[in-house]
């Protein structure tokens, strides 16, 4: 584990967050599978991380009820999906961004995601790829504004097809602050500390994932 690591997770424990260093992507699974009580129901906020690890999957073979908003086809599914998982006894996601002095940086459209990680269940879980740990507040706004956010939403709208956002940075790549109703970056959190009612575990997996580019 090199310093920087070290220096992350030490960071995050002295803010009461749980925090715990994985190898690999099958090894941070099997961390997240432990650390879920058993009978629990799982929410979820949309996380590429935690796809790309296989957790959903792996619960759902266990019997486990996961409130997944991303597998429903209608509106009002998917609606009533967002509300249960965002009150149910665990809440699985990933984060934009993780600073090195142990601060959780994030953005959200809706709001469900980050308000999901802080508030409505006893314990949140966030996966964390090391592409993720940032020097500071401003990396982290910086990635998220003109790396993170650009690529997101470029993706879903024109690499897979899905709804098209009249948004600027999906053509320029950086942000521009608009004002367009199309926007994405609608709420930004900072989570300086544990919150008082949940239990915040972050698991930390020594690979890159989630969406994260250099």
């Amino acid at each position: 584990m090199d310093m920087e690591m070290e220096k992350t997770l030490s960071s995050l424990r002295s803010r009461h967050i749980k925090a715990f260093f994985v190898e690999n992507a099958e090894e941070g699974k099997q961390k997240i599978l432990s650390l879920i009580p058993q009978g629990a129901v799982v929410g979820l906020g949309d996380s590429t991380a935690v796809r790309q690890l296989g957790v959903t999957r792996a619960l759902q073979e266990k019997g486990v009820t996961v409130w997944n908003p991303f597998e429903m086809t209608s509106i009002e599914a998917r609606d009533k999906a967002h509300h249960e998982a965002t009150l149910c006894d665990v809440f699985l996601t990933g984060t934009n961004a993780l600073t090195q002095d142990g601060r959780l940086v994030n953005v959200d459209a809706v709001g469900n995601r980050v308000s999901g990680i802080v508030w409505g269940h006893p314990l949140s879980i966030v996966v964390v790829g090391k592409n993720k740990i940032v020097k500071d507040l401003d990396t982290a706004f910086d990635r998220i504004r003109n790396i993170i956010a650009p690529n997101h939403f470029r993706i879903r709208s024109v690499e897979l097809g899905g709804r098209k956002r009249n948004v600027p940075c999906v053509v320029t790549g950086e942000c521009g602050d608009c004002r367009a109703t199309d926007r994405g970056c609608n709420v930004f959190t900072i989570i300086e500390g544990k919150p008082y009612r949940t239990d915040l575990h972050v698991v930390i997996v020594n690979e890159d994932i989630g969406l994260g580019w250099d």
